[in-house]
């Protein structure tokens, strides 16, 4: 049995790991307002809060930190300030890893980042791990930042165990707006086809993400490694396909489907970009999230012994 710290343990994505973790492992859920979660301990405390961080990793010397905490997603319209994501995403990691490691030199840190931190320029390829990255929202720029950060410090050996997962976006059936945004107008009134539909992202069911890092915990993976890693479903899914899910799980079933021409999308993105320009750069990505494929190779995730079970079809429509 490991002893395993998880950060922002009363997230969506922090509590389903804490629930599969804690059927072997001790583990201890860190959070500012933590939410009871059974075979769970909880540590009440700040991510940002230095005193908070010594004193749950002295007292438990996690084996292993699993670090969710942060700001989740980009808000189009965000009171945010760009420090406060370079705060909470960034610095708060790096203090995390280095204070965990002071207390147990043989901790393994796993930060779930993003594919945000790939930008846009490399949409309507298959994006690796070794592409180069050019975030354009705050969001990705901290979360890159945090990256790097974290392997300067596997570089001056102050940490030895190191993944950094990329996470694509996360659904469950509980929370679907990563695919909503994709297929639904705004309120839910309809489906929403972009041009043929056919186009293709990389998404990532919760449960294969829960699944992933309970092999990599359970893994002999070795004394020193870091490891960067898109985290995906085994196959992406077109937007037809989502809408076809939803509609056959009786999630949103009784909405019309309307085509709207990209053309229309690119205009629309080019009208709003002038209009906000301090978010130009990022408004316009939406014409070409929606025009193009998004995928991510995940060849280092399968390579890695993990195949992903779940599905779009599977999570939407049971087994």
């Amino acid at each position: 049995m490991k002893t395993i710290l998880v950060t922002g343990a009363s997230g969506f994505i922090g509590r389903a790991i804490c629930r599969n973790l804690t059927l072997k492992h001790h583990v201890i859920g860190f959070d500012r307002n933590f939410y009871s979660i059974a075979g769970v301990t909880p540590a009440i405390g700040c991510i940002l809060n230095q005193d908070d961080i010594r004193s749950v990793l002295h007292k438990y010397r996690p084996d292993i930190v699993v670090h969710c905490a942060g700001i989740a997603h980009q808000k189009f319209k965000n009171s945010l300030s760009v420090d406060d994501y370079d705060q909470l995403n960034n610095l708060a990691a790096k203090k995390l890893c280095m204070e965990a490691a002071k207390v147990n030199q043989k901790v393994y840190f796993i930060f779930l980042s993003s594919i945000s931190v790939y930008g846009e320029k490399h949409i309507g390829k298959e994006v690796k791990e070794n592409d180069e990255c050019f975030p354009t929202s705050d969001y990705g720029v901290s979360k890159l930042k945090a990256e790097k950060s974290l392997t300067r410090l596997f570089n001056q050996s102050r940490v030895n165990k190191l993944d950094i997962l990329r996470l694509a976006p996360v659904y469950d059936i509980s929370w679907s707006l990563n695919l909503e945004k994709r297929v639904l107008a705004p309120k839910e009134l309809f489906y929403m086809r972009f041009g043929s539909g056919c186009q293709k992202v990389s998404v990532l069911a919760r449960e294969n993400l829960v699944g992933f890092i309970a092999h990599r915990v359970e893994g002999n993976l070795g004394n020193r490694f870091c490891n960067i890693l898109n985290i995906c479903d085994q196959f992406p899914c077109a937007f037809n396909e989502i809408i076809e899910t939803f509609k056959q799980s009786g999630y949103h079933p009784n909405r019309w489907v309307v085509t709207i021409p990209l053309w229309l999308v690119w205009a629309g993105t080019r009208i709003a970009g002038k209009i906000m320009k301090r978010k130009s750069q990022w408004i316009h990505s939406f014409y070409d999230k929606l025009a193009k494929s998004l995928i991510f190779d995940n060849t280092r995730m399968l390579e890695s012994g993990y195949k992903p079970p779940e599905t779009l079809r599977s999570v939407y429509i049971k087994r």
